[in-house]
């Protein structure tokens, strides 16, 4: 993913249904969205890497002539990973820890929800799960889970809120619940 495809976006973008947007799968079935937008100065592209019900997605971001110039990693909307930031020629110039400041990985955060709750926060049909830095709050760092009550209906899922806890990052240990819906 170090260089983006200018010509076959081009060629693509918008058929779909989606203004300026090329949306197509991979052979591992990964979900492929590219589009374009413009920054201060010049025209620059992105594409973002998911899967169906999977919290991760990846992006990179391109510089106007297609060679790399981001990629971040996120669970959720929360940042994850090394997020990366290039120069023209493709070399890091730039790298920011996004896991540093956490005592948790969401990993370790999966293999508690799922044997303490029965939950598997890898997929989005059954939790949503982001992570908070607060500095001023009396829980500095935690985990937020949403537990979602999903059904099938008519060949779509429909999810909505169950209920939610907040996971502190320093013991790991739950903190507060809401009330199972």
């Amino acid at each position: 993913m170090k260089t983006f495809n200018i010509k076959k976006f081009e060629e693509n973008k918008g058929k779909q249904g989606y203004t300026n947007e090329y949306h197509y799968k991979l052979n591992d079935n990964s979900n492929i969205r590219e589009f374009s937008f413009d920054d201060t100065s010049s025209k620059n592209y992105q594409r973002e890497v998911s899967k169906e019900f999977s919290p991760f997605k990846f992006t990179y971001t391109y510089y106007e002539n297609g060679s790399i110039y981001t990629y971040a990693g996120f669970f959720n909307k929360s940042h994850i990973g090394i997020y990366k930031i290039f120069d023209q020629n493709g070399q890091v110039i730039k790298e920011i820890d996004d896991d540093k400041n956490f005592k948790h990985s969401f990993e370790q955060i999966h293999d508690f929800v799922l044997k303490e709750k029965n939950i598997d926060i890898y997929d989005t049909r059954q939790a949503v799960a982001l992570r908070h830095d607060t500095p001023f709050a009396p829980i500095k760092k935690y985990y937020q889970i949403h537990v979602l009550k999903s059904n099938f209906v008519d060949g779509q899922w429909y999810s909505q809120p169950n209920y939610s806890f907040l996971i502190d990052d320093e013991t790991g240990q739950i903190v507060k619940s809401s009330k199972k819906k």
